[in-house]
């Protein structure tokens, strides 16, 4: 050998460097170069040894590196063989974070995970704090993992809010990194909500208040559809549809409360059959009908004056409310009054009943001759024993005489008179 190969004195990773070996031989030798692990031959060049006519080019050392290497020179007369140690140095490195813990906010009885890895040289050793004091990492109800830098609460607890910070050192200087853990109690939904009761077509509101109130989202559910995203709800005009029970729910990083109400929606009585006026003689029957909605369904019963109507042989009322008046008497003529009351409030309406007594005429109609576009007039004059008498002219075809769909027709106290006569109405 002209010469040896001799590794430098200090290698660290990362390095490059020349390994010199050099042969005079007759006849010429050829140069063999082998390296760890276990003497492996070096047969092609890459970009991490190269050999060349003076040596071999080692590019870039990797821990790998480090162990026996040797370069033999063969010809026809023999081999001859150099080994040689290579050491590698450890670079000194202060610590650097690879991972840093993070920030967050859970529930109670949550699990809060906190990361915390650093990489240097020598390898930092890591401590944590919480609110500046160290932390026991060996504590019940903690787990420390230092291979995967993991720091877990198991089950977090409000006591376990604030601030942490990890620390890693070594021999070369050290670094910290803190997180802030914010641990929430499940929301209490305070005061307990109450029933609601509501007339149709008034305003409703609906409040869901919850402790605490920061960081808490509340909605309200109807039939399981969501119909608001708000504490407070308000319905303009309320409808029967928007009756059942309503939740509210509360939900924050510990989870959701949920609470209900009932809301009745009441409507007020309306009469889907008024009664109507009647003209009837006396000891005739009639029946005059009141149907009613509501909600709740309304009672119903029927005033004549001031006084209630009770049943009698001449007046009752049926189960459809209906008041029949049968063998009808003179005497229960009058403005009847169907009241319609339910817990959303009262409603109303009157119809008169005329009972006409015996009729007497004192003037009979009398034949008559008119000229055709000329007036004519025609009397009936009549008594009754109630004074009470209702008077209709027909044609003689038995056609009503209406003078309000014929403006040359006038009845008047009985009187029926022509403006102006015509020839079909002979």
């Amino acid at each position: 050998f002209t010469s040896r190969p001799v590794p430098p004195a200090n290698i660290h990773i990362g390095d490059t460097f020349t390994l010199n070996c050099q042969v005079a031989a007759r006849p010429a030798a050829a140069v063999a170069w082998t390296r760890p692990p276990l003497n492996t031959p070096i047969t092609t060049n890459t970009t991490h040894l190269t050999i060349t006519s003076l040596g071999l080019v080692v590019t870039n050392v990797v821990q790998a590196d480090m162990g026996q290497w040797s370069c033999s020179a063969t010809n026809s007369y023999g081999t001859v063989t150099v080994h040689f140690q290579m050491n590698i140095q450890a670079a000194s490195n202060a610590p650097a974070f690879t991972s840093q813990p993070a920030s967050q906010t859970v529930g109670v009885g949550a699990r809060v995970t906190l990361r915390c890895q650093a990489g240097g040289v020598p390898s930092p050793a890591i401590m944590w704090e919480k609110d500046s004091v160290d932390i026991d990492l060996t504590a019940a109800g903690l787990q420390w993992i230092p291979s995967t830098g993991t720091l877990t609460i198991l089950s977090a607890s409000l006591s376990d809010a604030g601030s942490y910070s990890c620390t890693a050192t070594n021999a070369h200087g050290s670094v910290s990194a803190a997180a802030t853990v914010a641990v929430e109690a499940l929301a209490v939904i305070t005061p307990a909500l109450r029933n609601q009761t509501v007339v149709a077509g008034n305003a409703l509101t609906l409040t869901c208040r919850s402790t605490p109130s920061l960081g808490v989202r509340t909605r309200w559910l109807l039939n399981g559809m969501v119909v608001g995203m708000a504490s407070a709800l308000t319905i303009a005009s309320t409808a029967l549809a928007d009756g059942g029970q309503y939740w509210c729910e509360a939900t924050n990083s510990a989870g959701t409360a949920r609470a209900s109400l009932f809301v009745t929606v009441q409507a007020l009585p309306t009469f889907t059959t008024p009664p109507s006026d009647v003209i009837i003689l006396a000891g005739s029957s009639v029946n005059v009908p009141c149907r009613v909605s509501g909600v709740p369904p309304p009672t119903v019963s029927w005033v004549l004056g001031s006084t209630t109507v009770q049943n009698t042989p001449h007046v009752s009322i049926g189960g459809d409310n209906t008041l029949a008046i049968v063998n009808a008497d003179t005497t229960i003529s009058g403005a009847y009054t169907c009241v319609a009351t339910n817990a959303a409030g009262t409603a109303r309406s009157s119809a008169k009943v005329v009972i006409i007594g015996r009729v007497t005429f004192t003037t009979f109609p009398q034949d008559i001759t008119a000229v055709a576009g000329k007036g004519a007039t025609m009397a009936c004059a009549a008594t009754s024993d109630n004074g009470v008498i209702s008077r209709t002219w027909y044609y003689p075809n038995d056609t009503r005489i209406d003078p309000t769909a014929d403006s040359r027709v006038a009845v008047s106290d009985g009187t029926l008179s022509f403006t102006s006569v015509e020839y079909s109405q002979r």
